[in-house]
């Protein structure tokens, strides 16, 4: 009688053990997997206002960086600058797959304009770092560069200012 209750606590406990062992299995697996982000920029421009918006998969609370910069900024000191904010930076949420910004254009030129949308530049939220990685390394994709070691989304956007 004892031996074969000693017979089964080890057949019980082997049991229990692989399907602990299955378990951690499968969540090792599902932590492995790659996410791919579709991410898009434009502008619009009214009332000396550029907004930068997009369309993107990310989920809320998402935050993409963005960095506009006129073609004046690359080519005159910024002390002869006819605005403070020829270079303007800055991070968008993402709400209901779409995110945005605005910067005043008063007293902006003419000129060529470059916008770049970047993500996941830190910090994010705990659920966006645990989904693509604190540092990107869970992207894959088209649009996936790498940018000082981290794993990162880019896309970028050009037009001609006119006020």
């Amino acid at each position: 009688m004892r031996t074969s209750l000693l017979l089964i606590f080890a057949v019980s406990t082997l049991i229990a053990c692989e399907q602990i062992h299955e378990s951690n299995r499968l969540q090792d697996s599902s932590s492995l997997i790659n996410e791919s982000v579709a991410l898009t920029v434009q502008h619009r421009s009214a009332w000396r206002v550029l907004w930068v918006e997009g369309k993107t998969d990310l989920p809320n609370r998402s935050y993409v960086n963005y960095r506009v910069t006129h073609e004046l900024a690359r080519k005159v000191p910024a002390n002869e600058w006819p605005a403070t904010n020829l270079i303007a930076s800055g991070r968008a949420a993402v709400q209901d797959g779409h995110y945005w910004a605005k910067i005043n254009t008063l007293n902006w030129p003419p000129g060529q304009v470059q916008i770049l949308i970047q993500f996941p530049l830190p910090p994010q939220p705990s659920n966006i770092v645990t989904r693509y990685g604190e540092f990107g390394e869970k992207l894959e994709g088209d649009n996936v560069i790498l940018l000082n070691g981290t794993k990162a989304i880019e896309v970028e956007h050009h037009f001609r200012h006119t006020p």
